[in-house]
């Protein structure tokens, strides 16, 4: 409120819910939709080898971890991250004064253009970065 730019970190399943559990530690809503600009959620993927990987037989279009000397034979090497960018616009800001719960907030924001972080990731496995399972491994509660 006093033109200061604030970053912190949050602990949630996802980026809406960061609204919530900013409200849930005293923030009142009428602040916090006066207030926040974004919410960027994040998670790690490993990223396939990019010496040993495989297409996959099974799943056309994706690959699949071999494993060989370069990566220690585990079929990953490195990691990359999948994110989901929950902007607040007009319709997410009135919503979060009148206190509107999680549905109501994610509607709103995918129809503002927000990807989930599983889509996101969706984009890593078309371009062979990673492997469906790992989307699947760390979106499972998001």
């Amino acid at each position: 409120m006093t033109g200061h730019l604030v970053l912190a970190t949050l602990h949630t399943n996802d980026s809406v819910s960061a609204v919530n559990r900013l409200i849930d530690m005293g923030v009142e809503p009428f602040l916090l939709a006066s207030s926040l600009l974004g919410v960027l959620a994040q998670r790690l993927v490993r990223r396939l080898c990019p010496h040993c990987k495989q297409p996959d037989p099974g799943a056309a279009g994706c690959w699949r971890p071999a494993g060989c000397t370069s990566c220690s034979q585990t079929g990953y090497s490195g990691r990359t991250g999948i994110h989901e960018l929950f902007c607040i616009d007009d319709e997410v800001r009135s919503l979060i004064h009148q206190g509107a719960d999680m549905q109501a907030l994610t509607a709103a924001a995918r129809r503002g253009g927000m990807r989930s972080m599983r889509e996101d990731g969706e984009r890593w496995v078309r371009d062979g970065v990673t492997a469906p399972e790992e989307i699947i491994r760390v979106t499972r509660d998001a």
